[in-house]
């Protein structure tokens, strides 16, 4: 009996119900409350704003939307199955990646062993980006051109007119189409090289097809300025968390690194390798390193290679020896505990997800869930000078004030405001020159900058488990500040929902 293709069916049903564990993410991403309420706005007004009105540092400012499509659909989707909605999405978006990248694996290899350890290790290291924001469509239209593009090198060109199409949907989703485009072109480059010195016309079609994808990048609401402002800001170092560097020696990032050392060894495959494949994933695992965003790019990129060189090595460390036929009972054993583990994982997700009604949550703690419903219960509004990982959080809660900064970085607001905004909620030096600058009216921040118990002008009216909130005090005043005077404000000591919103 042919035991693999027996044990395949059970193997990526086993990965794909592992995987869930990656897709099915509990908590809601900041910038999802931005990205539903621009999508908002551009569907009920028809069209893409090309200033901001949600900030009064930037009000005015030239705002350059690159994930507009997506911020639509995501509205959408929100608007009609709410959060549940956004869940489910998610999951078969995460899903088709595994498949399309499992079926390319499988169309060149069949090792077993080599496809569960690598898509493990995969499904985990794509945890880090796949929260609901716009770049799961670059996680999913990656797989979708290696695949077009793997599938033309096998003798199968019909794909290649789906290329600009993809381009098309992807630069008015998602800045990483810039990645997508470059990919493209380094393939078309190598190709092209090779077909001149060895007199093969197999890059003229890609180099074509290329073209075109790239002249797709130039339809778009911004035109020719999107181009310009991803060629201006993608050489700069930001000041987030996920553009910080990945430390090589210690425990942080385990299953990228495992992946970078898979590649490693399935260099030493006798397998014939395009030379486009190894120069790629060179240079992703640079950026991969470079900035924790990318290991998630780096790891879909490493994925149509990796496995299928691996399972050659493998192979290659087995020929010559005798298999092992184990007993017909033993494979029954395993087929049923893989059968029972998938069975355990679906339930799990199930009983899991249905405990909180199919609802995304809001981490506790991470924002200022009592804080938000002291201002909202007292309608205060105004200018709110607020943390950049809480200000679309407030501009879906508070429609009628304006915030200091949020998610959109530079997109909207420069370089220098937004590390001025920084300054002054880490309590840094010169951090009291940011109150000058613009008209202030309320302070929600955390408690990093203790000295603004004591600064003078301003008062704090409430503090929670998560931040504080200060006003003006000097002339004219500010309602909040009249409303704390004449102890007017009312207090709710009842525990919020944790459902998104």
């Amino acid at each position: 009996m042919d035991y693999s293709r027996f044990y395949r069916p059970l193997i990526q049903f086993f990965v794909y119900t592992y995987s869930l564990n990656t897709f099915t993410y509990a908590y809601v991403d900041p910038d999802l409350y931005g990205h539903i309420t621009f999508g908002r706005e551009i569907w009920e007004q028809g069209r893409v704003p090309e200033i901001d009105t949600y900030s009064y540092t930037a009000y005015g400012h030239e705002w350059i939307n690159h994930e507009w499509l997506m911020e639509v659909f995501m509205f959408l989707l929100y608007d009609v199955w709410g959060s549940p909605g956004l869940l489910l999405v998610r999951v078969l978006l995460g899903l088709s990646i595994i498949h399309i990248l499992s079926q390319l694996y499988f169309a060149k290899a069949n090792n077993l062993f080599a496809y569960a350890l690598y898509f493990i290790c995969l499904a985990h290291a794509l945890g880090l980006g796949f929260a609901m924001r716009p770049q799961l469509i670059t996680y999913l239209f990656i797989p979708m051109m290696m695949y077009i593009l793997h599938q033309y090198f096998d003798g199968n060109k019909r794909g290649l007119f789906l290329l600009p199409v993809i381009f098309l949907i992807w630069v008015n989703s998602h800045g990483g189409v810039v990645a997508g485009i470059g990919i493209f072109g380094v393939i078309v480059g190598v190709e092209a090289v090779r077909g001149l010195l060895y007199k093969t016309q197999t890059w003229k079609p890609l180099a074509v097809t290329w073209a075109v994808s790239a002249a797709m990048l130039f339809i778009n609401p911004a035109g020719y300025h999107l181009l310009a402002f991803f060629a201006e800001t993608i050489p700069y170092r930001r000041d987030i968390t996920e553009w910080f560097p990945v430390t090589v020696f210690d425990d942080s990032h385990l299953f990228f690194k495992a992946l970078v050392v898979l590649f490693f060894i399935s260099l030493f495959s006798k397998k014939p390798k395009h030379a486009w494949e190894v120069l790629i994933i060179a240079a992703a695992i640079v950026y991969g390193f470079k900035h924790v965003r990318h290991t998630v790019l780096t790891s879909l990129l490493m994925t149509p290679f990796v496995p299928i060189h691996l399972a050659a090595v493998i192979e290659r460390f087995q020929q010559g020896k005798t298999p092992r036929h184990l007993p017909r009972l033993v494979h029954v054993v395993v087929a049923w505990f893989l059968i029972g583990f998938a069975a355990f994982q679906i339930n799990y997700q199930w009983f899991r997800w249905s405990g909180n009604e199919f609802q995304i949550q809001v981490k506790k703690f991470y924002y200022p869930v009592y804080e938000m419903r002291f201002l909202k219960e007292n309608n205060l509004n105004g200018n709110i000078l607020t943390l950049m990982n809480w200000g679309e959080y407030l501009i879906w809660h508070l429609p009628d004030s304006r915030v200091s900064v949020d998610g959109r970085y530079w997109t909207v607001y420069s370089p220098k405001l937004l590390r001025q905004n920084m300054i002054f909620h880490n309590g840094w030096e010169g951090w009291q020159h940011f109150l000058k600058f613009y008209r202030h009216d309320i302070i929600l921040t955390h408690f990093n900058n203790m000295d603004l118990e004591n600064l003078e002008g301003w008062v704090k009216i409430f503090q929670g488990p998560r931040a504080r909130i200060f006003v003006r005090t000097s002339k004219p005043y500010h309602p909040a500040y009249l409303k704390y005077r004449q102890k007017q404000f009312r207090f709710n000591n009842e525990p919020p929902s944790w459902h998104f919103p």
